[in-house]
């Protein structure tokens, strides 16, 4: 059966849902909404494993985030990337909007290469973070990517760049998504706008990014609503035909057909 809203990207193990993660779920499951939970390094992608092993309505994504390449080996997760109810490789990518240093910059780009190299050996697609730093990630993934633009290769996550290089994401066989933060500036309208349907996904990023009416609250699965709502407002077309192909885009991305509930 087939969820009614699909957030691809959240983090329920944080601590922010300590105090009441069941009731969170709980609404999710009453509101019909599906997600994944995407690790940053070893801890927190075991911590998703397990939230995904507990409940049919999460799956799990695993990998070393580009700000925690300190300390995390691309080994520690292999294990757990074969895991059933893991459905992706990350978040794992490039922060350049936040990291200066040279030398950890040529770090998080050998870890990108080893986690794209898991995700192929493990036939799963990617969840990329990129900040202010598309054009070393999209050359990155070229070099991998290039012949293989039939794949469903994986997902620039909360996309916050130019319509120009989501159609260069497009190319490589790439989706993206958007996050609460559409509701409340235009910078994203052109894509949203241009971007054909099978090539965009929601999310919430939870408990970050909250949209209208909960900007600067936290952030959780259901929130995810919004998302698609604004999206549909942006193209012009109804909430549901957003509602639909956004969970039908997901569930065929991730392979989750016949995972879903079961």
């Amino acid at each position: 059966m087939k969820p009614r809203l699909f957030d691809i990207h959240s983090h329920l193990n944080f601590p922010d849902f300590d105090n009441d993660r069941e009731a969170v779920i709980k609404r999710m499951l009453d509101n019909d909404i599906g997600t994944i939970c995407v690790g940053a390094d070893k801890k927190t992608s075991q911590e998703c494993v397990e939230l995904a092993e507990k409940h049919d309505c999460i799956f799990a994504s695993v990998g070393i985030h580009p700000s925690e390449i300190v300390g995390n080996l691309v080994s520690d997760i292999r294990d757990l990337a074969k895991h059933p109810k893991v459905v992706a490789i990350g978040e794992c990518g490039l922060e350049y909007y936040r990291i200066k240093n040279k030398e950890l910059r040529i770090k998080q780009k050998d870890i990108l290469k080893q986690q794209i190299e898991l995700a192929l050996e493990v036939d799963k697609p990617l969840m990329i973070h990129c900040r202010d730093a598309h054009d070393e990630v999209i050359k990155i993934l070229t070099t991998y990517y290039s012949q293989l633009t039939t794949r469903h290769n994986g997902n620039i996550h909360f996309f916050s760049s130019s319509w120009e290089e989501a159609q260069k994401y497009f190319d490589l066989g790439f989706t993206i998504s958007f996050a609460g933060p559409i509701t409340f500036t235009d910078q994203y309208d052109e894509t949203i706008k241009k971007a054909p349907l099978d090539k965009i996904m929601i999310e919430t990023d939870a408990p970050f990014a909250a949209p209208q009416p909960w900007r600067g609250k936290r952030n959780e699965p259901v929130y995810v609503k919004e998302i698609a709502k604004k999206i549909a407002e942006i193209k012009g077309i109804s909430y549901d035909e957003v509602r639909a192909a956004t969970v039908n885009n997901a569930l065929k991305f991730f392979n989750l057909y016949g995972k879903y509930n079961n």
